[in-house]
């Protein structure tokens, strides 16, 4: 017997899922093979609930008569559609005696208006036994089949309020049972056992796991697989963070960690059994049994990633003590955590500040009113000497946890954990790590916790990193952005583990939202034909409470109204890119308050197209200053539109005629005279000139107005019908700098002191201005190191692809900087 006991069996452990139904029983015969194997089973699906469903119902006066019979019938069902080749009269007399048993019982629960301990594992068994003899009686038309009701030899005991086997008497009981009965293919009920009065009690709820791994003990299994409707353990919750996936290899130590904190696909209590005599165990989905799925064992492949996975507990609340008369004090934490464990509550987690002021722990968010007053009472005396100043309650706390064996002797880790919970804008309330390095906890705000388990999986290369976009304005600088963007998502995803995956799309008139990333080929289609209105304060939110990483507004209009809202964006939590100038160049105080709360929220705020496009102006400039540079003067074109006027003027061109090529191409504002009136240009010299830390607003300028008095407040179309008439006169102008071999420009300048001008000037061919051609723009810095050769930069300055390329570039800057 002791031979038999010995690295021959094969447990298998089969939940409600893979037990749902006749088809479910025809495939667990199928991953079957021919050795000896012991299959530990679980209630069908639903049935434990259904069971405790009704119990409830009797006590509360409510009837339980047709769920009882629709769970009769669902057993019965399953019987019939197997199509035994063998009488099952005995099997249905026994099945049909248990509900008459159970009828009577909650008949007798309804007339006391209660139950006990003892009733509800007595009735809550009944669901695993009838799986077990159904299974055991399909089985025997195909193999040497026995069944056994576990409450006849696994036999428990309570300890320290924890439910724990007797092995030696249980191991006596299955040796004795073996004695009597040969097998091919033993089929167990999973779930129950028997109490030290031989009574049936049960192993708590997904207790099936935790009787497999101990029958796996008992055994001495070779193996041990726990088919589940997953595809093993996932390296994070995948309802919450969309990347995760099925790991491979774990140890047993990783694996417990992750059942403690969450991974619900194992029990935490199955993993000590099978490790304490080296059984391999195998989570395996009985839907895909060809995937791989997770072996859990003592000798796990080595990764390059130093975690395995996160996981998270939601509906924590952390008890906070705080005192000076702590300090030094011994025995105070024994008493508070002796009179908690009194009180049979279980604690998560537990942080201690090394000056002993303070000391916080975490529970079950259920049990926070009782442990505050159990505290209370404990700690009466320390209160009223004032040894303890306070004891509080977080109750909107969840836990995240990062594990993995390969973190132990790491450096960095938790830094890394730290500062990717601070880039996603996520306080760290509470903080806990042990001794084994394998596990660092912290406790959130449980509506940052889906957010939490996204950022750190990708931050730690398990998925790629997730950025939500909301775009507003599909115009010719949005459209252009998007085709950019989808040329190059492939290669960012692939090479770099970026997904700019795209939620939200805006135009004047109409939005669609996405919960998962829309594909942007037919995003003009999609937004024609979707029926939501525009809403800034839901299309915004809609972002920010997306699950991603991090979420980001794109936006590409010139909307004053858009950019008053930057601030409920970063509220929010969101990053902003974009060319829009009027929240850099208008109202001061705004600016300054926009500053400071991105400062304060620790978003991102990019805006390199805001001046000359897609030129590297910003960047260089605030690089320039970053570096301890001083500046002596800026001087340049910024108007990509004003540019190809004066060009194309300079060729001999009529005014209007240009003006007219200018809109067709794409240069100009739908109204050109917001290109003319040089408001555009002032807007651009005035977000320099902060940048630089100049107070300047558009009051302070002179703006040399291109508009003619008559066509400045008539409509657009009358302003282009009536332009021709103004030709005449911008031609003498034009030929008269001509004539003197000169070149008209109009150009803006920040002095040394702050000063902001905007002119029409005349250059000469050998100044640099001269050799603009098309749309260019070019910025001309005087600084302390650049003095006698000055810094330039000259390029394109107007028009949808390189103002979008300047929005994608920025969009690539974020990501670097979320890294």
């Amino acid at each position: 017997m002791e031979n038999f006991l010995r690295n021959n069996i094969i447990i298998h452990k089969f939940g409600g899922s893979s037990l749902a139904n006749a088809d479910r029983f025809f495939s667990i015969k199928k991953l079957l093979n021919e050795e000896k194997e012991v299959i530990v089973v679980s209630a069908i699906k639903d049935a434990t609930s259904t069971l405790q469903l009704i119990l409830n119902n009797a006590a509360n006066g409510k009837n339980f008569l047709e769920i009882l019979k629709n769970l009769e019938y669902a057993h019965f069902n399953i019987i019939k559609s197997l199509h035994f080749n063998i009488c099952t009269l005995e099997l249905e007399k026994i099945i049909k005696n248990d509900f008459e048993a159970i009828q009577n019982i909650l008949l007798s629960v309804m007339h006391l208006t209660s139950y006990s301990k003892e009733i509800e594992d007595f009735v809550l068994g009944f669901g695993e036994q009838w799986s077990a003899q159904i299974l055991s009686h399909y089985l025997a038309q195909f193999y040497k089949t026995r069944y056994l009701d576990a409450s006849k030899v696994l036999s428990t005991h309570f300890q320290n309020n924890i439910i724990s086997i007797n092995w030696e008497k249980s191991s006596k009981n299955l040796y004795n049972f073996l004695n009597e009965n040969e097998f091919d293919k033993l089929v167990v009920t999973g779930f129950i056992a028997a109490n030290e009065e031989e009574k049936r009690t049960t192993l708590g709820r997904n207790g099936s796991d935790f009787s497999a791994a101990i029958f796996a003990k008992l055994f001495k299994a070779k193996e041990l697989y726990i088919w589940k409707d997953v595809d093993g353990i996932l390296s994070a919750n995948p309802t919450k963070v969309r990347d995760a996936f099925p790991i491979e290899s774990l140890s047993y130590k990783e694996a417990l960690e992750l059942a403690y904190f969450g991974a619900k696909v194992i029990h935490p209590r199955t993993i000590s059994p099978a490790q304490e005599e080296g059984i391999p165990i195998f989570i395996k989905n009985s839907f895909k049994p060809l995937l791989k799925g997770t072996k859990i064992s003592d000798n796990p492949q080595k990764t390059e990633n130093q975690i395995k996975g996160v996981t998270g507990i939601d509906d924590v609340a952390l008890i906070n003590i705080e005192g000076a008369g702590m300090i030094g004090v011994s025995g105070i934490s024994a008493r508070i955590f002796d009179a908690i464990q009194q009180k049979n509550i279980s604690v998560i987690l537990i942080s201690q500040a090394s000056s002993e002021y303070s000391i916080c722990f975490a529970v079950s968010k259920e049990y926070s009113e009782l442990t505050l007053k159990t505290l209370s009472e404990t700690l009466q005396l320390e209160i009223e000497k004032g040894h303890i100043e306070n004891i509080s309650v977080e109750n909107e706390c969840s836990i995240l946890a990062i594990i993995g064996d390969e973190m132990i002797g790491s450096v960095g880790v938790a830094g890394k954990l730290c500062s990717t919970l601070s880039k996603a804008n996520i306080n760290i309330i509470a903080i806990a790590q042990g001794s084994s390095e394998r596990n660092i906890s912290v406790v959130i705000n449980k509506k940052d916790l889906n957010k939490a388990l996204n950022s750190v999986h990708s931050s730690f290369y398990l998925s790629h990193k997730t950025i939500a976009i909301g775009l507003i304005g599909l115009g010719s600088v949005g459209s252009a952005f998007f085709e950019q963007l989808k040329s190059a998502a492939s290669e960012l995803k692939n090479k770099y583990q970026i997904d700019f995956s795209v939620r939200g799309i805006m135009n004047s008139k109409k939005m669609c939202l996405s919960e998962k990333s829309m594909d942007i080929t037919h995003c003009h289609e999609n937004l024609k034909n979707s029926m939501l209105e525009i809403d800034i304060e839901r299309f915004s939110s809609h972002i920010a409470n997306d699950d991603s990483t991090h979420g980001v507004i794109i936006d590409c209009t010139a909307d004053f109204n858009i950019a008053q809202k930057y601030i409920n964006f970063i509220t929010k939590g969101l990053h902003i890119i974009t060319p829009n100038k009027h929240a850099n160049g208008g109202d001061i105080a705004y600016y300054k308050e926009l500053k400071s709360l991105i400062k304060q929220k620790k978003c991102h705020y990019y805006y390199e197209a805001t001046v000359c496009a897609g030129l590297p102006v910003i960047n260089t400039l605030q690089d320039i200053i970053k570096t301890g540079d001083e500046i002596y003067n800026i001087e340049g074109i910024v108007s990509g539109t004003l540019s190809y006027i004066f060009n194309e003027l300079a060729k001999g061109k009529r005014f209007s005629e240009v003006v007219y090529d200018a809109k067709s191409q794409g240069f100009t504002e739908p109204d050109p005279r917001a290109d003319l009136s040089g408001q555009d240009v002032a807007r651009k010299l005035i977000c320099l000139a902060r940048e630089v830390g100049f107070d300047i607003s558009l009051e302070n300028i002179n703006v040399h107005n291109l508009i003619p008095k008559e066509l400045q407040n008539c409509s657009v179309n009358e302003f282009l019908e009536r332009l021709p008439e103004f030709d005449e006169q911008m031609s003498i102008f034009v030929e008269k700098a001509n004539a003197q071999n000169e070149k008209i420009c109009y150009v803006g300048s920040i002095s040394q002191s702050g000063e902001v001008k905007i002119n029409l000037g005349h250059y000469s061919q050998k100044h640099p201005f001269s050799r603009l051609e098309g749309t260019d723009n070019m910025l001309i810095f005087y600084t302390r190191r650049y003095h006698k050769q000055p810094l330039v930069i000259q390029g394109p300055g107007a028009g949808a692809e390189v103002t979008a390329s300047g929005i994608f570039a920025d969009l690539l800057r974020l990501a670097s900087s979320l890294a």
